[in-house]
């Protein structure tokens, strides 16, 4: 016997989660300058996703073009960009101050 208390009307599928959150908060970091090089905005929406992190559009620094995408930049020198900035992840508490107007 199926338990239908805690499941849907039948014949709907069940709803996704709310995305729009996720997609108001990376508008709002691309309006940010640069967090590695203080460049002006737009900026790129960058995901963290080190540390084990998953990918969230709710975890993203601002990066200009030349340090997200750029020849010097996280996706082309991952290493060299930790090296020199440190983990992406480490900038996720400074980009929420920025939003909140503090920095």
């Amino acid at each position: 016997m199926s338990d239908f208390a805690h499941r849907g009307p039948l014949g709907q599928k069940p709803r996704k989660p709310d995305r729009t959150a996720g997609f108001d908060h990376m508008a709002r970091v691309k309006m940010l300058p640069c967090i590695a090089c203080g460049a002006p905005p737009p900026s790129d929406a960058h995901h963290c996703t080190g540390g084990g992190m998953r990918r969230d559009n709710l975890k993203v620094i601002p990066l200009c073009l030349a340090c997200h995408r750029g020849p010097q930049g996280y996706h082309a020198r991952k290493r060299a960009w930790v090296a020199r900035h440190g983990p992406d992840y480490d900038f996720l508490p400074r980009v929420a101050e920025m939003l909140l107007g503090l920095v």
